[in-house]
């Protein structure tokens, strides 16, 4: 009995030949040795489509006697690229998060501005302790901590290891990019072109 899990996405470069291994998990007898069983799939520059049902075909043409169970999907992303080592990775990376912090702290400044929340901060003072001519700072100091920290377990800076909303967001775009990649090889492939432009 052979067990196949599909990856959603697996990346790999041209020319490399994909091992079962490397595309789909799977859980059977080591004497098999199935994770190095090279598979069918383009070699060349693209986002390709993996089916399931051509791997389950593939290790029972080398196991007949084997019974393959398929869990989880259907269907993978097989992603051909060539690695490009980036130049400047540590100064762009550098760069946006001095952009970023420069951004968001001028948008804060100017909401406080709009608002006006040194008087918005005073009356708040003047109301709970009656006292108009007195400094809020105590009121002022928890309210800088409070968006500080906010910001920081917003983006999952601090706090639990999960997901951010950003990352969630970047994921999908990820996963919704890759979709739209994987239908242009289609059409490329049914026209007769080994490859996309692009």
């Amino acid at each position: 009995m052979i067990y196949l899990r599909l990856r959603e996405s697996t990346t790999t470069e041209p020319g490399h030949t994909p091992r079962l291994g490397e595309v789909a998990d799977v859980l059977a007898d080591a004497s098999l040795k199935l994770h190095t069983l090279p598979i069918n799939a383009p070699r060349t520059v693209g986002v390709w489509k993996l089916d399931a049902l051509s791997l389950i075909r593939e290790i029972q043409a080398r196991h007949p006697k084997e019974s393959v169970v398929l869990l989880g999907r259907a269907q993978g992303t097989l992603i051909c690229k060539r690695e490009r080592k980036p130049r400047w990775a540590g100064l762009r990376a550098v760069l946006a998060f001095v952009l970023l912090f420069a951004g968001s702290a001028m948008a804060i400044a100017w909401f406080h501005a709009d608002v006006n929340m040194p008087e918005a901060q005073r009356s708040v003072a003047q109301i709970l302790t009656g006292n108009g001519s007195a400094n809020p700072w105590w009121i002022a100091l928890p309210y800088a901590l409070g968006v500080g920290s906010g910001v920081a377990f917003y983006y999952a800076l601090i706090g639990r290891k999960t997901a951010s909303p950003l990352d969630i967001k970047l994921s999908e775009y990820r996963r919704q990019a890759q979709l739209q990649m994987a239908r242009d090889s289609v059409a490329y492939v049914r026209r007769g072109e080994s490859e996309p432009r692009g």
